[in-house]
C-alpha cells in the first residue's frame, strides 16, 4: 500500500489496546466519585472524532452529553457546565493552543478533565486530572478505540451498556480488520484521487455517527492538507439548500453509516444518482468485521470509515496533487 508500513500499523494497535488496563481504571475513578453529565470539549480533528460518540451516547445513556469548541467555551463558559461534569478532551501534540487553554480554563474553576494526550509533560497533561496516554504514530482509528473504552466502561458503572467487557474484548481484533479494509480500499481510493484531485469543487455528505468523520476529512485533509475545496454537509441538511447545486459534473461523495439513520443517506443516495455523473459511495458494510458481533458494527462504523479516508485516501490525494500533507501556509507557522 501507498506510503504504509504494516508492522508500524498493527504496533501501533497493540500499543493502543495495552492502555485498555489504564483507562478502565480511569474510568472506575470517575465513576466512584460521580458524574451528572459528560462535556466533550476540543477543536479541529479531536473534536469531529468526539461527535459521533456523542451521537451514540444520545442513544445509549441517559444522562446529558455536550461537545463544545475549546475556544468558545472559555468566552461563554456553561450553565449545565460544573464540578458535577466530566470533560474528555484530546491533542495528540498535547500542546493544541485552544484546548490548553480550555484545559486550564476547566482545572481553574475545579472542574474534573480527562484527556487522551500524544506527548508526556505536554501542557495539556499538566492541565488535567487524568491523561490517557495517545501512544500511536498515527491512526485516528486508535483514538476511537481508547474513547470508546473510556466512555462505555463509565456507561457500564451505570448499568447502560453491560456488555462493555464482551465489546472491549472484541476491540483488540480491530486493528487487523481495518488493516485488512485499507488493503481491498486501496485501489479505490486510487482510482477515486486520480479521478477527482484536481476538481474545482466537491460536495462530502454523512449523517449521525459518520458526520464527524465527513467533517474530519474534508476539512482536515482536504481543505488544510491538501488545499483541497470542499462544502461538507450532514444527510439530514442536504436536502435543505445544498441539492440545489447538484449538477451533472459536480463531484458528490456520500459517506454511509451502519446506525439508525442509514435511512438517511439512502434517501441522499437515491437523489444524488439521479443528477450528478460524479457520485462516489463509500459504504462501511462492505468491509468485514471478523472476531467482532454485529451489534457493534454500528459502533464502530467511524473507524472503518477514518482508516479508508483519513489514511489511505489521503495518501492517494497527496501523490497526485503533488501537495505534501505537511505543508502548511499558515497552520502553526506564525502567530494568529
Amino acid at each position: 500500500m501507498l506510503n504504509f508500513d504494516e508492522n508500524v500499523y498493527l504496533k501501533n494497535g497493540k500499543l493502543t489496546y495495552e492502555t485498555r488496563e489504564e483507562i478502565e481504571r480511569v474510568a472506575d475513578e470517575i465513576s466512584s466519585e460521580g458524574f451528572k453529565n459528560i462535556f466533550f470539549i476540543s477543536v479541529g480533528g479531536s473534536i469531529a472524532i468526539m461527535w459521533p460518540i456523542q451521537e451514540m451516547l444520545k442513544q445509549m445513556t441517559g444522562i446529558p452529553v455536550y461537545a463544545e469548541q475549546a475556544a468558545e467555551i472559555v468566552l461563554t463558559g456553561h450553565k449545565q457546565l460544573t464540578k458535577d461534569s466530566i470533560i474528555v478532551m484530546a491533542s495528540k501534540s498535547g500542546n493544541t493552543k485552544e484546548t490548553v487553554a480550555a484545559a486550564e480554563w476547566c482545572i481553574n474553576q475545579g472542574f474534573r478533565v480527562v484527556s487522551l494526550v500524544g506527548k508526556e509533560n505536554s501542557p495539556l497533561e499538566k492541565a488535567s486530572r487524568w491523561t490517557i496516554p495517545n501512544l500511536a504514530e498515527n491512526g485516528v482509528e486508535f483514538e476511537y478505540m481508547q474513547l470508546f473504552m473510556l466512555l462505555f466502561s463509565l456507561l457500564e458503572s451505570r448499568g447502560e451498556f453491560p456488555d462493555y467487557k464482551n465489546f472491549a474484548d472484541q476491540l483488540e481484533f480491530l486493528p487487523n480488520n481495518l488493516l485488512n479494509a485499507k488493503k481491498k480500499f486501496d485501489p479505490i481510493a486510487d482510482e477515486i484521487a486520480k479521478k477527482y484531485y484536481s476538481e474545482p469543487y466537491n460536495i462530502w455528505i454523512g449523517g449521525g455517527e459518520m458526520w464527524g468523520e465527513v467533517y474530519l476529512f474534508s476539512m482536515c485533509i482536504l481543505e488544510e492538507m491538501q488545499w483541497v475545496r470542499t462544502k461538507a454537509v450532514s444527510s439530514s441538511e442536504f436536502f435543505h439548500g445544498t441539492l440545489e447545486l447538484i449538477e451533472e459534473e459536480v463531484p458528490v461523495f456520500l459517506v454511509k453509516g451502519e446506525g439508525k439513520r442509514r435511512k438517511v443517506d439512502e434517501r441522499v443516495e437515491e437523489f444524488c444518482k439521479q443528477y450528478t455523473n460524479k457520485f462516489e459511495v463509500l459504504d462501511t458494510k462492505d468491509y468485514e468485521l471478523n472476531g467482532i458481533d454485529d451489534q457493534y458494527r454500528w459502533i464502530l462504523a467511524p473507524t472503518i470509515s477514518t482508516a479508508l479516508l483519513v489514511d489511505r485516501l489521503a495518501q492517494h490525494y497527496q501523490k497526485y496533487t503533488g501537495h505534501n500533507m505537511d505543508d502548511y501556509r499558515y497552520y502553526r507557522q506564525f502567530a494568529y
